[in-house]
């Protein structure tokens, strides 16, 4: 029955489709801000203290279950004008290397990067130059106001501590964290260690696991609610399997009489379900990638610029997989009933 098959098979289209437009969608959101997360939050945790930094400052926050590398960032202490005097830092190469992306720590020579955190302690707000001093000393710099975030100090780039007189000393921790660490409780053990040593703490990893798990929440929802349209499709796909074992009884008979064996019988059957899924399934994900590439340009790119178009394979083939062995289950009864049928009595059935 070509027209039910047809309607069947489209229900299932219908449910993989969006189920591939999302993971599409999402794969695709999630590395659009996962780029925008490195610019932002470039440092995990940022130690900073009023003066020079005790000894054991890096070896105790070194020692933490979670911590990937920690650095100490050398630089000065200069009076920023409208924020008081604040700790001017030159990330040095293994500074630079434990960021989220090192770029955002790389001043141009004689400019100040300036994190919104210290900007907004400045009551005339940020010029496009000023003068930093320093012990009577003092170096007019270019300032650049970004969306980093590394704790109450600012990055200077070259030249200008050697124009503050030099000198430079550890004035900064800088901790790059696990990937698979537990971020709550490393936050809370860098804060305690903080506090012992008299330090401000400037922590992203709370936000970094929030938008995470807000993204993780709505991709698992919206999957859900999807899957639940699947199954739907696939007890169609078990009717339409049933209503053929029904509408064939005869023709059945008649290949066992022939010699069609019970489980040939099974599998012929199982090969119509899993026909029937595979298509929905391989055009519903061709349409779906469409669909969510189509998506991510016409929603994501007016809050994000450069969004990296991103096909999740593995979860695509994943939902195909699912789909083929759904195809499969729903065929399992009506092939069982249709293979308990005797030859001589299925062909008397009318």
């Amino acid at each position: 029955n070509p027209r039910r098959s047809a309607a069947t098979t489209a229900s299932l289209l219908v449910g993989v489709t969006l189920a591939t437009a999302v993971l599409t969608g999402m794969a695709s959101a999630r590395g659009a801000l996962d780029d925008e997360l490195k610019v932002q939050y470039p440092v995990d945790v940022a130690l900073t203290g009023s003066s020079a930094l005790p000894d054991d400052a890096l070896d105790r926050v070194d020692r933490l279950d979670g911590v990937d590398r920690a650095s100490l960032v050398p630089g000065v202490r200069a009076e920023l004008p409208g924020a008081g005097v604040v700790p001017v830092l030159v990330p040095g190469g293994a500074a630079r290397e434990l960021t989220r992306d090192p770029s955002t720590v790389e001043a141009p020579r004689r400019t100040l990067f300036i994190p919104g955190a210290v900007a907004t302690t400045m009551a005339d707000g940020v010029p496009e130059r000023l003068r930093l001093t320093r012990d009577g000393r003092s170096v007019e710099v270019a300032t650049r106001v970004v969306g980093s975030e590394w704790g109450s100090a600012v990055v200077a780039g070259p030249g200008v501590v050697e124009a503050l007189g030099g000198g430079a000393t550890p004035q900064a921790v800088w901790v790059r964290a696990d990937d698979d660490a537990d971020r709550v409780r490393l936050a809370g053990e860098v804060g305690a260690v903080a506090r012992e040593l008299d330090l401000g703490v400037s922590s992203t990893l709370d936000s970094r696991a929030s938008i995470e798990k807000q993204l993780d929440v709505l991709t698992w929802a919206v999957l859900g609610l999807l899957g639940i349209s699947v199954a739907i499709a696939l007890v169609g796909i078990a009717n339409t399997v049933g209503l053929s074992v029904l509408e064939r009884g005869r023709e059945h008979a008649l290949l066992r009489a022939l010699g069609l064996t019970r489980g040939e019988l099974r599998r012929m059957l199982a090969a119509e379900g899993l026909l029937l899924a595979l298509v929905a399934a391989v055009l519903g994900t061709v349409v779906g990638v469409a669909f969510g590439w189509v998506g991510t340009v016409s929603v994501v790119t007016a809050a994000v610029q450069d969004v990296p178009l991103v096909t999740p394979w593995g979860e695509l083939a994943a939902v195909v997989g699912i789909a083929a062995l759904a195809g499969l289950l729903a065929c399992v009864v009506p092939a069982h009933r249709a293979a308990k049928v005797a030859p001589a009595e299925g062909l008397v059935l009318d």
